[in-house]
C-alpha cells in the first residue's frame, strides 16, 4: 500500500523539526540546514513512503538521521574558536623601523 505525500504536507512539520534539530545540533544555523536537508530527502523519497507509520514519525526519522550525519561530519570540520581563549600575539617592539640610527 502506497500513500501519497505532498510537499505541503511536509511543510506542516518544518517548525517543530527546526526545534528538534536545534536541540540535537545546538546551532540555529545548523538546525535550519538540517531541516532543509530533511525536507529534500523526504520530498525525494515521498513515493517510497508506505504509510506504515504517520508522516510525522517518518519525518522525525529522517531528521534524526540528518542530524546524526551532521554530528558525525563535525569531526571533519574545523570547530569554531572561542575568542576569549586565544592568547594575543606579542607585538613587535616599537622603534625606528627605517634602519637609520639617530
Amino acid at each position: 500500500m502506497s500513500v501519497t505525500v505532498a510537499g505541503q504536507d511536509l511543510e506542516l512539520y518544518r517548525r517543530e523539526l527546526t526545534g528538534y534539530c536545534y536541540r540535537m545540533l545546538g546551532s540555529a544555523f545548523e538546525a535550519d540546514d538540517a531541516v532543509q536537508e530533511t525536507m529534500l530527502r523526504a520530498w525525494k523519497n515521498a513515493d517510497g513512503f508506505e504509510g506504515r507509520s504517520s508522516v510525522r514519525s517518518w519525518m522525525y526519522k529522517i531528521a534524526t538521521n540528518v542530524c546524526l550525519d551532521a554530528l558525525r561530519g563535525e569531526k571533519r570540520r574545523a570547530l569554531p574558536m572561542d575568542p576569549s581563549t586565544v592568547t594575543p600575539r606579542r607585538s613587535r617592539p616599537s622603534g625606528n623601523r627605517s634602519g637609520s640610527r639617530s
